[in-house]
Formats: structure tokens, sequence, C-alpha cells
């Protein structure tokens, strides 16, 4: 498991301690009953910690599954010469 899996997950662990780690990849705001708009706040907040990085609550407002939040954390493709126009 890579290191932003392992972040993620304890961030899950924290915000929902009931939820069994084998659920995480399968979980969404649907099926876990916890995971309200209080639950989310924390969950992001706890990811802006846990990265290192500012999170942008509008960003992530959608993002309200695990697959949605780990593909939400990838890091952006760094542009290549050609990619850039003068």
């Amino acid at each position: 498991m890579d290191n932003a899996m392992e972040k993620l997950n304890r961030c899950f662990a924290l915000v929902f301690p009931k939820l069994n780690p084998s659920e995480y990849a399968t979980a969404n705001a649907q099926r876990i009953s916890a995971w309200d708009s209080i639950a989310h706040l924390t969950l992001l907040t706890l990811i802006g910690e846990e990265f290192g990085r500012d999170v942008d609550f509008e960003e992530f407002e959608g993002a309200t599954s695990y697959q949605a939040l780990a593909q939400a954390l990838q890091p952006q493709e760094a542009f290549t010469g050609s990619q850039i126009k003068a």
C-alpha cells in the first residue's frame, strides 16, 4: 500500500472507527450512516492535516466516497514542455 493510501486510511479510521478497514475502498456517504456533513468536514480537515495541504472544501464537496477522495488527492500532472504554449 502506498503512503497516500495509508494516510487516507488513517483519516477514515479516526472519523469512522466502527468501519472495518477492509470496507474503506467501498465506503461512501450513502452506505455509511455516520457520514454526515459534520463527519465530511472532519474528514476533510484530517486529510488536510495528514497530507500537509490546504483543503479547498468546495473542491472536495462532491467527493463523498473513499475512491473519490483518493482520486482527488492524486497529484496534478506536471506540465511538460510540449504542453506549454508561448
